[in-house]
């Protein structure tokens, strides 16, 4: 893991033990009001009492109980607290704390039989059929600066999204290079930082973190939309550690070369891609980035037919909207693309 990657994922487990810590405070206040002193100078019984009560008895802010998994991610999170104050027992394994080991237990096993634990907002797998729409109605496209970074996106995410230390926020211009194999066939190849060797800042890659052209199929290749973003991006953002997503102009003349900003797109909208092309191409069900890594990237023949007329329909509509008005100039809000049409 490289070193980005641990330091958002340590980021996340300090959120995750304040958050349990002063949930179980805040029980504490309220069920035992007289009790005031820090946890890891609580004796195991005492402790044991007290936990044993919020696993049973703690509620969420608007008065509903929690999910299986919050409570015991909550006694791990105490765990760990515990554990840096050196606190002389394990709450999760020490039969000092069997009580409320077996409070917890209980707990989820009613949690569950109420129907907690289901996941009813877990994500849905983006379809091909699901990506084929997204492409009829524009949000998949090289013709239009939303489009095609969504494109550009979901291209990455397809194929280096299981890599170990890749994440989009994070993710610069250089690290993505277009390269030739051997057999002259073009490729996008992601390379990442050695950093097991403390004098060394080697990158390295491998042909398991690669896009390949698909000169078959030109209409749908990847390194074609890679090539595109390349162009539509100002000169300042070509160099190796410029942000590799970029926010879209405000206002932007699709005649023009450049389309996006000197500025990274935001960490928020970069958590929200697929959720946000899915609302705004009428996508049903719930739809996150997860999706992509459910998703199968596999086409059939019908399918590729009919998403080469997609996009052939798709150039043949940019190309008719530069020529039609030659007197005037083609203009798109950033944001507002209109994907309204049915499918």
């Amino acid at each position: 893991m490289d070193e980005r990657a641990y330091r958002e994922q340590n980021e996340k487990t300090i959120r995750s033990t304040q958050t349990a810590l002063r949930n179980f405070r805040d029980f504490l206040v309220s069920k035992y009001p007289t009790e005031t002193r820090e946890i890891y100078c609580i004796p195991c019984q005492e402790l044991d009492i007290y936990l044993a009560s919020f696993f049973v008895d703690a509620r969420q802010r608007d008065g509903s109980e929690y999910e299986p998994n919050s409570l015991a991610n909550y006694q791990c999170g105490l765990e760990r607290y515990l554990k840096e104050h050196r606190y002389a027992y394990s709450i999760t394994r020490d039969r000092e704390f069997q009580r409320s080991q077996n409070a917890l237990k209980q707990k989820q096993l009613e949690l569950k039989f109420k129907g907690k634990g289901n996941k009813p907002h877990k994500s849905m797998k983006l379809t091909l059929a699901d990506e084929l729409l997204l492409r009829k109605r524009g949000l998949l496209s090289r013709f239009n600066p939303e489009g095609l970074l969504n494109l550009v996106w979901l291209n990455n995410t397809k194929a280096f999204g299981h890599c170990t230390g890749f994440h989009s926020s994070t993710l610069k211009w250089g690290d993505v290079r277009l390269i030739t194999t051997e057999t002259g066939l073009e490729c996008l190849e992601w390379t990442y930082q050695d950093f097991s060797d403390p004098n060394a800042r080697n990158r390295r890659s491998t042909t398991e973190c690669r896009i390949y052209a698909t000169p078959h199929a030109p209409q749908t290749c990847p390194v074609q939309d890679y090539k595109d973003f390349a162009q539509r991006r100002p000169q300042a953002m070509l160099f190796e550690d410029a942000p590799f997503y970029l926010s879209i102009k405000p206002v932007v003349n699709l005649a023009a070369l450049h389309w996006y900003n000197c500025q990274a797109l935001g960490k928020n909208k970069l958590a929200k891609m697929v959720k946000t092309m899915c609302e705004k191409g009428n996508i049903p069900g719930r739809k996150t980035n997860f999706s992509v890594y459910q998703s199968c990237s596999t086409l059939s023949e019908a399918q590729s037919n009919q998403l080469v007329l997609i996009c052939n329909d798709l150039r043949q509509q940019a190309a008719q909207s530069g020529s039609s008005h030659p007197g005037s100039t083609n203009f798109v809000i950033a944001g507002s693309f209109d994907s309204t049409d049915s499918a």
